[in-house]
């Protein structure tokens, strides 16, 4: 029998955490994909009108998140683990 694994969802920004336990869960995927859309952005029509609407309805959310991105570093890399070379 297959049984679904439960993962801990992955929220890299402190705006983001702020926002999670103040809305719940139904607000998962809206942040990931705030987050996701900072740092890569897509081109795609769907991806650039659900930024669009998050950004209008909640502009200081947007704002805060994208400022924690730039401060992580480089967009591509924020996330990921760094590897420091002696």
């Amino acid at each position: 029998m297959l049984t679904k694994t439960e993962q801990t969802p992955i929220i890299r920004t402190t705006a983001a955490r702020r926002a999670l336990r103040r809305h719940g869960r139904e607000s998962l995927s809206d942040l990931k994909f705030l987050e996701e859309w900072e740092t890569t952005p897509s081109n795609n029509a769907a991806s650039i009108l659900r930024a669009g609407q998050i950004r209008r309805t909640n502009p200081d959310l947007m704002r805060d998140i994208a400022t924690s991105i730039r401060q992580s570093g480089d967009r591509e890399e924020c996330g990921k683990p760094i590897h420091r070379v002696a």
